[in-house]
């Protein structure tokens, strides 16, 4: 059957439903109301690693209306500081071959490391420069949304905010089809819950269904942008036939009623035409009831963006999952790791309290319930509401993720192509086309 990316995630194990006591408020401001000023909107715990990422995240809280001028300068200057590095390192290849001639071969190592390792600490210091802008244009969307985003989440987390604004004021009809399934697919049973109901989760396993959520806005927008693309274009030949199905229905339904009324109506007054009436009125409010009650209990019709994901042949599939750049799977890891810590400790935590005797997927899944009710490994405890509010803002994040790439690396070309591998396909592999921009 086929998943999208994200879809692999476990759902959140060990549900325990429990009276909640809300004895620890959500750690940061609440959201400003519509139309309410002064209050500041709480922003994602990663902090800038570069000083030109702490001033555009200074203007981003402080003066949000001289963020967007901030930022478009600092990706402006990146963008001349690239073209002149590129410049000089065109112009320094070019005098080391003519010394190489008159010296007959004999290049200048040393020269040459020391040349090529400071290209190399400029160029990590403009990627981390990048990496911060990119980031506070992620956390801008959601201010401009009006939505705190979670805290740390750090043993008991609560945080309540409108969830229509994480769902309908992002993604398109055709989308919110496909996050609906995700949010359902990764939590599972505590889907089915009270939003007020309390859940205990290994840390890991929120970080996974986290970093899943992020993949899966990411991709659900990069196939949902071509989607709409092809379909203004009129390229969607399965949309046409539809179109036309749908006419030819309309028609065939007008000429049947026009078969079926009487040639001369019969009088108002007149008991057959009222008991002719009342049976028409009847089967009419019934037809549309058992239509109603079809669509409720029969299969529900496949979505027409999943249709669209599923008529891609492997190499295209697996273009459209792989992340376009190293900056952007960097972001993903700065956002999870600053809600979650160092994932690559929780790993090790994991594996130290379930073993490597996991015979089978359900007892893997067994042993980690086991490690979170003895307290062996780091849980959260979290209210349904609060676990689908992160995997709609983890899903967000992604989408928004997506939007600033294509913007940064179609104005500025800035943008590092993430490594791939020709041999191998799946998401993150494949060959690299260029550009990075488009869908």
């Amino acid at each position: 059957m086929f998943k999208l990316p994200g879809q692999h995630a476990q759902p959140a194990a060990h549900l325990k439903p429990q009276r909640v006591h809300r004895t620890r408020k959500s750690c940061i401001t609440r959201a400003a109301e519509d139309g309410v000023e002064g209050l500041e909107l709480g922003l994602a715990p990663a902090k800038p690693r570069s000083p030109v990422g702490q001033m555009v995240t200074y203007y981003l809280k402080m003066e949000p209306h001289l963020f967007k001028d901030a930022l478009d300068e600092q990706f402006r200057r990146l963008k001349d500081e690239k073209d002149e590095a590129e410049r000089l390192a065109k112009q320094q290849q070019e005098e080391q071959k003519e010394k190489q001639v008159q010296d007959k071969g004999k290049a200048s190592s040393g020269e040459v490391v020391l040349y090529q390792r400071m290209q190399e600490v400029r160029s990590s210091e403009q990627r981390a420069t990048v990496e911060d802008l990119m980031y506070a244009s992620v956390l801008e969307k959601f201010m401009n949304l009006k939505v705190e985003m979670m805290p740390r989440m750090d043993s008991i987390v609560e945080n309540q905010t409108n969830l229509k604004t994480l769902t309908e004021g992002i993604h398109s009809k055709e989308a919110l089809e496909l996050v609906r399934e995700h949010v359902l697919g990764v939590m599972g049973p505590a889907s089915m819950a009270y939003s007020n109901t309390m859940i205990k989760m290994a840390k890991l396993q929120a970080a996974q269904v986290y970093a899943a959520s992020i993949m899966f806005g990411y991709f659900v927008r990069r196939v949902d942008k071509r989607f709409q693309l092809e379909r203004q274009l009129g390229l969607r030949d399965d949309e046409q036939k539809d179109a036309v199905a749908r006419l030819e229905r309309m028609f065939n339904t007008a000429d049947e009623e026009q078969q079926d009324r009487p040639a001369t109506p019969s009088s108002p007054s007149s008991p057959s035409t009222s008991g002719a009436s009342e049976s028409s009125a009847g089967q009419s409010s019934g037809g549309s009831q058992g239509e109603g009650a079809g669509l409720g209990q029969g299969k529900k019709k496949e979505s027409p963006l999943r249709k669209y994901i599923e008529s891609f042949d492997q190499a295209t599939l697996a273009d459209m999952t792989r992340q376009v750049s190293q900056e952007g799977a960097a972001l993903v890891d700065v956002q999870t790791t600053a809600l979650f810590g160092n994932l690559r400790e929780l790993q090790s935590q994991m594996q130290n309290a379930v073993g490597q005797d996991a015979t089978s997927i359900e007892d893997l899944m067994q042993k980690v319930q086991d490690a979170v009710a003895r307290d062996a490994v780091e849980s959260l405890n979290i209210t349904v509401g609060t676990q689908r509010r992160a995997v709609l803002e983890a899903i967000a994040f992604g989408t928004f993720l997506r939007d600033v790439e294509s913007y940064v690396d179609g104005e500025y070309q800035l943008l590092t192509p993430a490594h791939s591998s020709p041999s191998k396909g799946g998401p993150g592999r494949g060959p690299m086309r260029p550009p990075l921009t488009g869908v």
